[in-house]
C-alpha cells in the first residue's frame, strides 16, 4: 500500500523533472538570443565612443553619453543627459523657459523568447530652479532581435544625443504592435 508520503514524493520528483527541462530549454534560447543580439549592442558600444570623442559643442545639447553592462546580466544600458530648455504654463496665462537637466536611458533585455528583446526608454527632466519640477515619459517595445540594424543603431545615438524625440524613436524602431 502507497502512503501519502510516497505519492507526494512521486508527484514533486515529477514537477521537478519537467522543471528542469524547461529551465535548459530557456537557458538555451536565451544564450542564443544573446549571441543574435552582440553585434547590435557592439555596433551602438561603438557609436557611444566615437560620440564622446566628438567636442562638446559639437555634440549639443548632449552632455553625456555612455553604456553600462555587467558580465553575465541579461540587461544592457545606455544613457544620456543635456539641459534642454522647457516652455512651462504658469496659471494659465503666462509662459516661462524653464532649465531642465534631462536623462535619457534605454534598456535591451535579452529574453527566453526566441529571436524577441525587450526595449524600455526611459526620459526624466528635473527643473534646475525647483527640483520638485519633474517630468517623466516611459516606453516599453518588444522587439525581433533581427529587425535591429546599423539604422536602429543611429536612432538610438541620436535620440541619446537628443536630436530625435521620444517618438520620432519610437516611430523609428522597428519593434512588435503592443
Amino acid at each position: 500500500m502507497n502512503s501519502w508520503i510516497d505519492e507526494a514524493e512521486k508527484r514533486q520528483k515529477e514537477k521537478n523533472t519537467v522543471y528542469t527541462q524547461d529551465t535548459r530549454e530557456e537557458s538555451v534560447i536565451i544564450k542564443e538570443n544573446n549571441q543574435k543580439i552582440e553585434p547590435f549592442i557592439n555596433k551602438l558600444n561603438e557609436l557611444i565612443e566615437r560620440v564622446s570623442k566628438i567636442s562638446p559643442e559639437e555634440r549639443k545639447p548632449s552632455l553625456e553619453i555612455g553604456s553600462t553592462h555587467l558580465d553575465g546580466d541579461l540587461r544592457y544600458e545606455f544613457y544620456g543627459s543635456a539641459f534642454k530648455i522647457k516652455e512651462k504654463k504658469i496659471a494659465f496665462l503666462f509662459k516661462k523657459n524653464v532649465n531642465f537637466i534631462f536623462w535619457r536611458r534605454i534598456y535591451i533585455n535579452v529574453t527566453d523568447t526566441a529571436g524577441l528583446i525587450k526595449i524600455t526608454l526611459y526620459e526624466k527632466g528635473t527643473s534646475q530652479l525647483n527640483p520638485n519640477d519633474i517630468v517623466k515619459q516611459k516606453i516599453k517595445l518588444l522587439s525581433n532581435i533581427n529587425n535591429q540594424n546599423d539604422a536602429s543603431c543611429y536612432n538610438i545615438i541620436d535620440w541619446l544625443v537628443f536630436k530625435i524625440s521620444m517618438s520620432e524613436l519610437r516611430r523609428n524602431l522597428p519593434h512588435l504592435h503592443q
